[in-house]
């Protein structure tokens, strides 16, 4: 088998090299006695390759006037969005010192090899 993630991420990485983050894979989530709703995550490192989003993504989600800070990521494995009906999805990556919620997955690759996702930061929880 052909490892596509790993030959392109050596031809680009001279310009923009993977870089290490936490996958905070969604596992469902658990009611609590006050009836609010906690999710539940498995966490992994994972490599991956960050960039801007390109216009032709934009168009893919249909938000050209998004205000938010948004990324596209290349990562090693299936990374899923939230799916309200199929109750899948959810994922969050952390890098650059934040975490970026899956919100689309633009492209999936192989039987879950690698994924193409549309990220956007979240705001910090203040305590």
């Amino acid at each position: 088998m052909i490892d596509i993630f790993g030959a392109a991420g050596s031809l680009c990485a001279p310009i923009n090299p993977h870089i290490t983050g936490t996958l905070k894979g969604s596992t469902g989530s658990v009611t609590n006695d006050d009836f609010s709703v906690t999710p539940q995550y498995t966490t992994a490192t994972v490599e991956i390759e960050v960039q801007a989003v390109s216009s032709q993504d934009l168009q893919q989600v249909e938000n050209i006037n998004q205000q938010a800070d948004m990324r596209s990521v290349y990562v090693r494995g299936a990374v899923r969005a939230l799916n309200r009906p199929l109750q899948i999805g959810g994922d969050i990556l952390t890098f650059y010192g934040s975490d970026w919620l899956v919100t689309q997955q633009l492209e999936e690759w192989g039987n879950g090899e690698w994924s193409k996702v549309l990220v956007t930061r979240q705001m910090p929880t203040t305590s």
